[in-house]
């Protein structure tokens, strides 16, 4: 009988890359009966068509009759594959608590379902979901950080339950995205090997996939105090993939510990029952509060950017905007000054 794995995300848990590392490797996965279903949850037949179905998905969870033909498509391939195939669904968006029951439920009656989610420790999800999205609102680091405290997200314990429920033959594998815990300390080879597959290593690696990378603290500073200026909403990417092509690479990463020790201790306090739950019951561990204390604790070391001065932060924006763009302006004038100057490079 064939199979159906479900790759669910988390979001900012490496599923981009893990996806990437899949669709390079198409032809020995095909070899090995395992297919990709694409956009329209069929078996991608080449390459170039097996892309993530993120935005069908989305749509069908607020429309019940999209989400009962998706549900009926992905039976229909299940049906038609060779009884020893394996198809792989994979879109960070079934990490929801509603995407289960929603899209998915009853398929796992029919047909073995494997859904497999990796988790970031939250002292990294949180400062990364900042730069993604909540900077982009004029949130401060320290506000995002109370602001998912009190939503209780990154919801990782929730949708997993959800998914316990909606999807009770389904086995459920949740994995660390901690290099120490990783197959080859690679998420990619991770998934290889949590799905049996071959990885052929003779295969040109995949390309880099970090579509958000991480920007100097001082600039993502500079940005957020002037969010109107530079974003149209917490998705809106287009100021920043422009200001990418500008900087050098020195300037393309972080380059100072984003949180205080004292975050870093709330954050793990916070999260620790939690967490306990998600590694002894899911993960299995046999040591859950030793993994966590190595894996999911940080030390900081260096002073923090959620506790420089204004005037520190500030005055490293004003020296790389002047080194890179070559531009001085005041500081109330800085952020037009670096809108202005990326603008003008993009446009020739």
């Amino acid at each position: 009988m064939s199979q159906l794995i479900v790759h669910a995300g988390f979001p900012k848990c490496g599923s981009t890359a893990i996806f990437a590392g899949l669709q390079q490797q198409f032809d020995s996965l095909s070899a090995q009966k395992i297919h990709l279903l694409n956009r329209s949850f069929e078996p991608a037949p080449r390459r170039q068509l097996a892309q993530p179905p993120l935005w069908e998905l989305e749509s069908a969870m607020s429309k019940p009759a999209e989400a009962r033909d998706i549900k009926e498509k992905i039976l229909d391939a299940l049906g038609r594959a060779d009884p020893d195939a394996r198809l792989i669904l994979s879109s960070e968006n079934l990490a929801n608590k509603n995407a289960p029951k929603r899209l998915l439920e009853g398929i796992d009656a029919h047909f073995p379902v494997t859904a497999i989610f990796y988790i970031r420790p939250q002292v990294d999800w949180i400062p990364s979901a900042w730069k993604q999205w909540d900077m982009r609102e004029g949130l401060t680091l320290r506000d995002t950080v109370e602001k998912y405290f009190e939503l209780r997200r990154p919801p990782y314990l929730a949708v997993l339950r959800a998914w316990q429920e909606a999807m009770p033959a389904t086995r459920i594998i949740l994995r660390p995205l901690v290099s120490a815990e990783l197959a080859h300390g690679d998420p990619i080879r991770d998934f290889y090997d949590q799905i049996d597959a071959t990885y052929d290593t003779a295969a040109p690696p995949a390309p880099k996939t970090n579509v958000n990378p991480s920007i100097d603290h001082a600039l993502m500073h500079l940005m957020m105090r002037s969010h109107d200026l530079f974003f149209s909403g917490r998705h809106d990417s287009a100021f920043m993939m422009r200001l990418l092509d500008h900087l050098p690479d020195k300037y393309k990463r972080t380059n100072a510990a984003m949180l205080s020790q004292l975050t870093c201790s709330d954050i793990f306090d916070t999260y620790f029952e939690e967490n306990l739950t998600l590694a002894s019951e899911f993960m299995r561990m046999e040591d859950a509060r030793g993994f966590l204390n190595r894996h999911f604790r940080r030390t900081v070391e260096g002073e923090p950017y959620e506790t420089m001065s204004e005037d520190r932060v500030m005055g490293r924006a004003e020296r790389i905007i002047e080194e890179v763009f070559d531009v001085t302006a005041p500081r109330d004038r800085l952020a037009q000054a670096l809108r202005d100057a990326v603008e003008a490079r993009s446009a020739g």
